[in-house]
């Protein structure tokens, strides 16, 4: 893997979309939904959560890497790290 560029708070938020999902009540890709624009966590359980549903997304881009795009891992990485890096939306609780 390259070494990693940092990802913007924008492009974060652009790239938990891309990975997101939503078909019913439960689904573990909502959380990649509840960011704010300026990329903030709800909470500590959100950014857990959000760094759980992304590692089970990398096992699939390298299950089947010719499907995604040849840097898709390393902005996987850059996302995780955007993630970590996440400050909690002020007034939330973690």
């Amino acid at each position: 893997m390259a070494d990693t560029l940092p990802m913007s708070p924008r492009d974060a938020w652009l790239y938990a979309a891309s990975w997101g999902s939503y078909m019913r009540a439960g689904d573990p890709g909502a959380c990649m939904y509840g960011f704010d624009a300026r990329f903030h966590l709800k909470s500590e359980a959100h950014r857990a959560a959000c760094l759980d549903h992304i590692a089970g997304c990398r096992r699939i881009v390298e299950g089947h890497p010719p499907g995604y795009a040849p840097d898709e891992l390393d902005q996987m990485a850059a996302f995780e790290a955007a993630l970590r890096a996440a400050p909690i939306a002020e007034g939330r609780a973690s």
